[in-house]
């Protein structure tokens, strides 16, 4: 069947076309023009925007379920919740937990998908263990390892759907670990990481192109015998070979911190990012575990964020992609062609997804229709309404 979306706001890459038609057929954008009797169905947006899916390449769950210890329904219900709120294409992502948990992820992972071959779940994203316990943030130290570039050869070749790694570049075999990401088609991440700027610049020349969470797990300037050092954060915002995750929440990272890296880096290198974990989608006042079976913690969710029971601090984030892309609006000023680079053509390439994560002839058809306020109206995947 071929359908027609018509009155729209097209929001492409390049430019906005108003009172647009976009064709689809077969899952896919057959054109952005031509005539209303080509088509089987019409479906009128009444002038609302017509937005890509969101594509979130960071969330460990949402309603108080995890994929760390999940099942193969469980990750239907995780990424069936998120699809509710726009995102098309999702990575499951790992955290730090000892091998049996981690390698059980990934093996019900690989079920799921064969269960589900058309699941909104698009590879994995191992979080951890390659992390600097200095810098842990809600993650389990107690299983923290440093990078090893023989693990990583042997866990791509039993589980290739792992896309992205994330590490502490400054730590022992974090060199070798990146060359190795290169070698084997995986993004590397800067993540939870204790290293300074030159640590970071290294880790750019062994590599990593992709800065984890920025601000959240590392550390900034500081002072050392009162000379002022730049921090991985410094670095983050510098190099433009490195591409930034973003958690804008409105509360890991406030309105002038959000407008800081947008000017710093720009969209088209810019991930916005959920880093959801089983907080999202719970009420306020709610209490839940951590991510992992490592981590006991109980969470308590507030203020539409989770924190730690002593709420001296965040853990993990209880967004999802709607609300980040509302909340960067309010920072960058409604800006719609960067917003949707930032949610979902930038992550997009990131993850060498080439077939979706723009409006454009042979991507996929995976759709919003968002009003003027960025609430969704409607959601297609692969051309089908949601």
């Amino acid at each position: 069947m071929r359908k027609a979306i018509v009155n729209a706001r097209i929001v492409c890459a390049d430019r906005l076309i108003d009172g647009g038609m976009c064709t689809i057929e077969n899952g896919h954008i057959l054109s952005l023009e031509g005539a209303m009797t080509d088509v089987d169905k019409i479906i009128d947006a009444h002038g609302a925007y017509l937005i890509p899916g969101f594509v979130d390449i960071h969330c460990h769950g949402a309603i108080g379920l995890s994929f760390m210890g999940g099942n193969e329904e469980e990750f239907a219900r995780i990424a069936s919740f998120h699809l509710s709120h726009g995102t098309t294409t999702l990575v499951a992502t790992t955290c730090t937990s000892d091998d049996e948990e981690t390698f059980g992820m990934l093996d019900t992972y690989q079920r799921h998908k064969q269960l589900a071959p058309d699941s909104t779940l698009s590879g994995v994203f191992m979080e951890g263990p390659w992390l600097s316990p200095v810098q842990c943030g809600a993650q389990a130290t107690s299983c923290m390892k440093k990078p090893s570039a023989d693990a990583l050869y042997s866990i791509k070749e039993k589980y290739p759907f792992v896309l992205r790694v994330g590490a502490a570049p400054e730590l022992e075999g974090g060199a070798e670990f990146g060359n190795a990401c290169t070698s084997l088609g995986i993004v590397a991440s800067i993540a939870h990481t204790d290293g300074d700027f030159y640590d970071v610049e290294r880790a750019v020349q062994n590599g990593y192109t992709l800065v984890t969470h920025l601000y959240s797990g590392m550390k900034g300037m500081e002072r050392k015998n009162a000379y002022r050092i730049a921090g991985a954060i410094e670095a983050g915002l510098y190099f433009d070979e490195l591409t930034a995750e973003v958690i804008a929440d409105g509360k890991h990272l406030p309105l002038p911190l959000l407008k800081l890296i947008y000017k710093c880096k720009g969209a088209d290198r810019i991930c916005l990012v959920s880093d959801a974990s089983r907080a999202a989608g719970l009420p306020d006042g709610s209490f839940t575990t951590g991510i992992s079976r490592a981590d006991k913690d109980v969470i308590v969710v507030e203020d539409g964020v989770a924190k730690m029971p002593d709420r001296t601090s965040f853990a993990g984030s209880a967004s999802t992609a709607d609300r980040l892309y509302r909340t960067m609006a309010k920072a960058i000023g409604g800006d719609m062609i960067a917003l949707s680079k930032m949610a979902s053509r930038t992550p997009a390439r990131i993850m060498g997804f080439d077939d979706r994560g723009e409006i454009a002839v042979g991507k996929c058809a995976d759709l919003l229709i968002v009003d003027d306020d960025l609430n969704i109206q409607k959601i297609f995947l692969r051309g089908n309404e949601i």
